[in-house]
């Protein structure tokens, strides 16, 4: 035994031996089941697309397979089977555009999509970096993962990702080779392993209803990788979210307002936001670690600025920095002289400049930045009414010194399982262009949208009112590092949109309430630090502005006249019968009549599965409305389809012109809702799930023109013998001369006889205004019962020139014989009454005929499938044309035209142009396009392609 080693007593020798051998089978058991530690890749900075050589475009052709259950290790992978995804999307139309499921669209296919929710999802893409050149870093960034995510490259364990809108963003420099490289990403949806998902308690994750199966997307639940993935090279030294915004519009002068990040040896995945935990954001015992903070850089640095207009530059400028180590800001203005401005839809053209921001160092570009930038002013003042409410919102909104009212539109996803491609949206956003419209509100339940629908909206002057995406619902539970950062890469990527005029929390939910008061507060705070030009709304609605969605005469609509400012509105109808029947089994598309019936679900899965909102207890209001169109009992599709369509286009046109009429009290109308974002057969809807627009599309478009006569209808349904008011309001629009015009108004009976008419001069006031002229009455005959009457009212110019026509087509009806209805009438809102045995506008129209002749001028194939018309159409007859519309036959077809379901006076010709969408490849089968109304036969021309 070694000389000094003391003999210990062998009981304790025996615990001490016990005790280690315990500790250590705890930490060998520890390491066998220990997890490595995953990091947390959420990051509020949105990281710019670079051009050429920087920038790597990934989006394209990933590999995709999935599992049961998350993976343990890669090689679980090796034996899968994989399909190629071709673009972004979700897996579910990954999986339909691969062969491997029918379209979800169509039929119950929905139903086998539904599977895809509870697997775990890998894809897989190999990429070549090329060579790292010193000092450079490589950020992978992914600009929509759904829901929750890792990824993988080289095998090797970057981090998990949570969210829906930007991130992660990662640095791979350490991980990459300069050729042959792997990316793999796990994703899985919000609901995964959670099938009792509740989408109106939404718990902890930060995604709105709409996307996870809600109201009016039942058969779907979004998941994916729907958006680009890219990486950017960035060198030691280089620049990221440049920030440029309109300061002063002045003598022909822009006062322009600049800002940038600098990097030098950092990026922006070195930084946070802020600390998450500690008492206070910068720590007391804070000291420079190089003894002092500004520690210039050795190199000399410069930003150019360069403004192209179509290709040339219309403006340089360059900027001198004082650049320290690590990160700091570039904060400058500058004067454009003579610049192009951008306006929205009506009020001028959307000019913009594509604008690079370089950065060079030592007088080398290392760093370029592209993007799009618009000169214009966007304001909001206070409108006329007087104040209601605690909070009032400025809702007068004044582009580049013009004040107008805003005609606009609420905005759905333009596909609902993120199917976004660019054609869509350009489709979509040049029909609403078309219409007059000028301003989107991007529904809150939905995206944050998309690059390209913004670069849609910049084309063709379009303003974006851009909610977040909190709805209905409380968000006690949102992890607010999430949340934060979803805010936050969409702010930085947005802000520079000539587009974007308004950002909102989010629809229909309390931001005062103790569940979401911290979600809002992160949005308005952010806002306020990465964007204080635009107008923030905490919610819709409030402040004055409001959602109305009543069942009763429209002409109600001119009570609401303190109201500032209409964000949501609308009326449901059967879309287009044609799309209809491309997913739904036809042998469902009887008997629908009867869709109010607790058994119709039964009978016509298909049908409900396709019906947004379906609830037996709201059918019965959309078909009171058909029931004065037409035979209710036992319609068929396409009777019920145009039924619905025509009373809802009767309802969105009296609603607008009273809206409208109420200038400049209300200065503003946003309807529910512009295009569904699937085929649904039923919904409150302007435009299919397809792209094809109903019959309310051109009843509100009519109202959305720069000048329009109105007659402010007192109501539409009356009793023999009443006195008929005849108020016209002529609604003139921004940058509209003033000019002497005359009115004039006639009233048709139901045989197009002319029984009453008037007329008299008006001065008509310029710009956006309301001018009224008060003509006679007109007495109801006491003999004219459960009959419609027509009214049509002209605005002619001092030489006799049409410039705009409305019409009307009140009824009698049996109900206010009734003096006990009438008054309940008269005195307060009350439901629409149904129909059973009439009257019918459409059989009382089709007694008397005329006819109607067709011409088509010319065609023009604009490539991909687009093509453009110009037609001729004329009434020969002795009687007006009710309801006159032009239709494609012999294909599938999306089409939009100047006007359609309109007036056509004996003897009237009108040239129409038309827009078309059309298959690439059309069989031999003839393609026409037919004229008809309801009182009088088609007339065919056969399109020469």
């Amino acid at each position: 035994m070694p000389v000094g080693i003391k003999i210990l007593d062998i009981d304790v020798m025996r615990k001490r031996n016990v005790l280690l051998f315990s500790w250590a089978i705890v930490m060998l058991i520890g390491e066998l089941h220990a997890q490595p530690s995953v990091r947390h890749l959420e990051s509020p900075y949105y990281i710019f697309p670079r051009q050429g050589s920087q920038h790597i475009d990934l989006a394209a052709d990933w590999l995709l397979t999935s599992e049961e259950d998350t993976i343990k290790h890669l090689e679980a992978l090796a034996e899968n089977d994989w399909f190629n995804v071709t673009y972004p999307t979700s897996v579910q139309m990954a999986h339909y555009h691969a062969g491997k499921l029918g379209n979800p669209y169509e039929h119950a296919h929905a139903l086998e999509h539904e599977q895809l929710e509870q697997k775990v999802w890998y894809y897989k893409k190999r990429f070549d970096m090329g060579e790292i050149r010193p000092g450079e870093r490589a950020l992978l960034c992914f600009d929509g993962v759904d829901y929750f995510a890792k990824v993988w490259v080289n095998g090797q364990l970057m981090g998990a990702h949570r969210g829906i809108f930007g991130g992660p963003s990662i640095d791979v420099t350490d991980w990459v080779v300069h050729d042959s490289n792997e990316v793999i990403v796990e994703v899985r949806s919000a609901n995964y392993r959670n099938s009792a998902f509740d989408n109106r308690k939404p718990g902890n994750i930060v995604k709105g209803w709409f996307l996870t199966g809600g109201s009016g997307m039942e058969p779907f639940f979004n998941l994916g990788l729907w958006r680009g993935i890219r990486i950017e090279r960035i060198p030691a030294y280089h620049m990221d979210r440049p920030f440029f915004y309109t300061k002063v519009l002045k003598d022909n002068q822009a006062t322009l307002g600049f800002s940038l990040e600098i990097f030098s040896g950092k990026h922006s995945l070195d930084y946070q936001l802020h600390p998450w935990r500690g008492q206070q954001v910068v720590s007391s015992s804070h000291f420079p670690e190089k003894g002092r903070e500004d520690v210039k850089v050795p190199d000399e640095l410069t930003v150019s600025v360069d403004f192209l207009d179509e290709g040339k530059v219309a403006f340089s400028k360059a900027f001198k920095p004082h650049v320290i180590e690590g990160r700091c800001f570039l904060e400058d203005t500058f004067v454009l002289d003579n610049p192009k401005l951008w306006y929205p839809n009506g009020l001028g053209d959307p000019d913009f400049y594509q604008v690079q921001v370089s950065l060079q160092v030592n007088g080398k570009t290392v760093d370029v930045i592209d993007l799009d930038f618009g000169v214009r002013t966007i304001e909001q003042v206070r409108s006329a009414g007087i104040r209601t409410t605690d909070r009032w919102h400025n809702w007068q909104f004044v582009v580049n010194g013009k004040k107008f009212f805003v005609k606009g539109i609420n905005w759905m996803p333009v596909d609902a399982l993120y199917d976004l491609t660019p054609d869509k949206y350009d489709w979509a956003v040049r029909m609403a262009k078309a219409a007059g419209f000028q301003m989107f509100r991007i529904w809150g339940s939905a995206l944050l949208e998309s690059k390209e629908f913004y670069e849609a909206c910049n084309k063709y002057g379009i303003m974006v009112w851009q909610d977040f995406n909190i709805a209905n619902f409380d968000t006690p539970d949102w992890p607010q590092e999430v949340w934060e950062a979803q805010v936050c890469q969409n702010i930085f990527r947005l802000r520079n949109e000539p587009s974007l005029a308004v950002w909102c929390g989010g629809n229909e939910f309390n931001p005062y309430s103790y569940g979401n008061a911290a979600s809002i507060g992160i949005v308005e705070r952010n806002l306020a630090i990465f964007d204080p030009t635009r107008a923030f709304v905490r919610t819709s609605p409030d402040g004055g502005s409001i959602h109305a969605y009543p069942d009763f005469d429209p002409r109600w609509y001119r009570a609401f006249d303190l109201t500032p400012f209409v964000s949501e509105t609308g009326i449901h109808s059967i879309t287009d019968s044609k799309g209809i029947r491309e997913v739904v089994d036809n042998r469902e598309l009887e008997n629908l009549g009867g869709m109010y019936a607790e058994t119709f679900r039964k009978t016509h899965p298909e049908f409900v599965m396709h019906f947004a909102e379906y609830n037996p207890s709201r059918v019965p209001r959309m078909l009171s409305r058909a029931s004065h169109i037409d035979d209710m009992a036992n319609p068929s599709l396409e009777a019920i389809a145009e039924a619905t369509q025509v009373a809802a286009g009767e309802f969105y046109q009296v609603m607008a012109e009273a809206i409208q009429a109420n200038y400049p009290v209300t200065t503003g109308l946003m309807p529910w809702v512009y295009k569904r974002p699937w085929p649904v057969v039923a919904a409150i809807h302007l435009v299919d799930g397809f792209g094809q627009p109903s019959a309310p599309y051109y009843f509100l478009k009519r109202t959305y023109v720069p000048t329009r006569i109105t007659i402010q209808i007192d109501r539409l349904l009356w009793a023999a013998g009443e006195r008929f008011p005849m108020e016209v309001k002529v609604l003139n629009g921004v940058d509209q001369p003033g000019f002497a015009g005359r009115v004039h108004v006639q009233v048709f009976d139901d045989l197009f006889q002319k029984v009453w008419s008037a007329e008299d001069s008006i001065d008509v006031k310029p710009e956006t205004s309301v001018t009224t002229r008060g003509l006679p009455a007109f007495d109801i005959p006491d003999h004219y019962k459960s009959r419609f009457f027509f009214v049509l009212a002209e605005l002619y110019d001092a030489k006799g020139n049409l410039i705009s026509r409305a019409d009307y087509w009140p009824r009698t009806i049996p109900q206010m014989e009734s003096a006990e209805y009438h008054s309940q009438y008269v005195a307060k809102p009350m439901e629409w009454p149904t129909l059973e045995q009439g009257p019918w506008l459409k059989p009382a129209v089709a007694k008397t005929r005329t006819q109607l002749a067709l011409r088509i001028n010319r065609m023009v194939n604009k490539g991909n499938g687009l093509w453009e018309a110009d037609v001729s159409v004329e009434n020969h007859g002795n009687y007006p044309s009710f309801m006159t519309q032009l239709e494609i036959e012999g294909t599938k077809r999306l089409f939009f035209a100047d006007d359609n379901f309109f007036w056509l006076q004996p003897g009237e010709s009108k040239e129409i142009h038309l827009e078309m969408k059309l298959p690439e490849e059309i069989d031999d089968k003839p393609v026409n396009l037919v004229l008809s109304s309801w009182n009088a036969d088609a007339d065919k021309k056969q399109f020469e392609f």
